[in-house]
């Protein structure tokens, strides 16, 4: 009797073994809470790489029609005193002792002062043109600049850029011409009063690669660019109204953005021979709607 109650007894925790062994325990299941967080945590996941994929994907097409657009330069203005900075851009000094002025008078009667020249310093790389200047305790506006057959600028060696504060409505002849080093200008607009370019006004300068003219510029003389080999696009105002011979001749333009539509580009009287020695350029028409906004100069 003994012996049956012991097997029976056996054979009982054997089955309660068994079943115990086919029953998951409660610390191998897992909690609804926890299911339902890891379905939460994948599903981000899931979502984050779809959104970098997707932002990878439409990043890679705009920068390849960036690629295909014409470059517009923005120069970032950070000088308040006019004259000579170094490298470092550094103010060196104003040069006022240096600068030739000359007294003059415009169509309405008004006096300005025109900037004949001024002396260079060695160490200098940027001039920035005085936008007033005081004779006899008067304080003048500065409209314009060169106008005679050589650099304004007499040490230009290592001058690699030029801006004016205020609006120069003349550019003159040769102003800023022959500077080995000059590689960027920028020149400032204003609500009233035209700029006009004047012949060679920037030529021979091979490094010349970034201009910046006044939104209401009236002219561009002969040969404004000539010989600025590195000079590849520029943005010309709609209010251009004349080009002269050879502006571009020597450079190495692929576009001319022009501010206007084709009425306003066939609007400007253009010298014989004004795209001597252009080739392959477009003149982009940034304001025409057409489904083709640009002249192809072959």
């Amino acid at each position: 009797m003994e012996e049956n109650e012991a097997k029976v007894e056996s054979e009982n925790v054997e089955e309660t073994q068994e079943i115990a062994d086919k029953t998951p325990t409660e610390s191998k299941r897992t909690p609804p809470n926890q299911k339902k967080m890891t379905w939460i945590i994948g599903s981000i996941g899931v979502f984050l790489v779809a959104s970098l994929a997707t932002v990878l994907i439409v990043g890679a097409v705009n920068d390849y029609q960036r690629s295909q657009r014409p470059t517009i330069y923005v120069i970032d203005w950070n000088y308040d005193l006019p004259g000579f900075y170094n490298s470092e851009d550094k103010f060196i000094t104003s040069s006022d002792k240096d600068m030739v002025f000359e007294k003059r008078t415009d169509s309405a009667e008004r006096e300005y002062m025109h900037l004949k020249s001024v002396g260079g310093y060695k160490n200098a790389t940027t001039f920035v043109l005085p936008s007033t200047t005081k004779l006899d305790e008067k304080t003048y506006s500065v409209y314009s600049v060169g106008g005679e057959d050589a650099c304004v600028i007499k040490t230009v060696d290592n001058i690699s850029a030029i801006y004016a504060p205020s609006l120069y409505k003349e550019i003159g002849s040769y102003s800023f011409s022959n500077m080995p080093a000059l590689t960027k200008v920028e020149f400032r607009s204003a609500p009233q009063g035209k700029q006009d370019i004047g012949d060679h006004a920037f030529s021979g300068n091979p490094l010349l690669t970034t201009v910046t003219l006044a939104d209401n510029l009236n002219s561009l003389g002969d040969s404004a660019f000539e010989d600025c080999s590195s000079l590849t696009q520029i943005n010309l105002s709609g209010s251009l109204s004349k080009i002269g011979k050879a502006v571009f001749k020597g450079c190495n333009m692929n576009y001319i953005n022009f501010n206007g539509n084709k009425t306003d580009w066939e609007k400007v009287t253009k010298e014989e021979g004004w795209d001597e020695g252009i080739s392959e350029c477009y003149i982009q028409l940034l304001k025409e709607t057409k489904t083709s906004p640009y002249i192809y100069i072959e």
